[in-house]
Parts: C-alpha cells; sequence; structure tokens
C-alpha cells in the first residue's frame, strides 16, 4: 500500500495516509472529516543499505551515477 501525504482544504490540516486503490476516494481528514484533500507529492523512501554490498548507480547496474543528490559514492 502507497503511503501519502494530503492537505485538506477546509481546515489545512497536513496528514498522512496508507491508501490502497480501492480506497483513494474514502481518504478524509482526521482532523475534520473534510474529503476535499490536496495529495502532496512525496518522495520514494530510500533503499535499504546492506553492509559489504557494491556500490551501484541508482538503478542498481553499474558504477555510481556521481550526481550530487545521490547517496552512492565510489570506490576511487
Amino acid at each position: 500500500m502507497p503511503l501519502y501525504e494530503y492537505t485538506c482544504k477546509a481546515c489545512e490540516h497536513s496528514f498522512e495516509a496508507l491508501v490502497t486503490a480501492r480506497a483513494a476516494t474514502a481518504v478524509a481528514c482526521p482532523k475534520c472529516a473534510g474529503t476535499e484533500l490536496d495529495r502532496l507529492i512525496g518522495l520514494p523512501a530510500p533503499g535499504r543499505v546492506v553492509e559489504g554490498a557494491p556500490a551501484t548507480n541508482c538503478r542498481g547496474d553499474g558504477p555510481p551515477c556521481g550526481a550530487a543528490w545521490c547517496g552512492r559514492k565510489g570506490n576511487g
């Protein structure tokens, strides 16, 4: 189930909700029960770090990508 972050248009309360495809229309604000919500854009969770695993790029199919935001570093 994906975790989404919402902001209620009525009371401006921000909250997170685990949402299935079937329940996507049933999400309501836990503070005021409002159903007019803005779903915020979220970033994917970082991958699990495994000790001793070789460094790879963000796709996992080669050497580190070298992007400034990428947490994976090469061995030199």
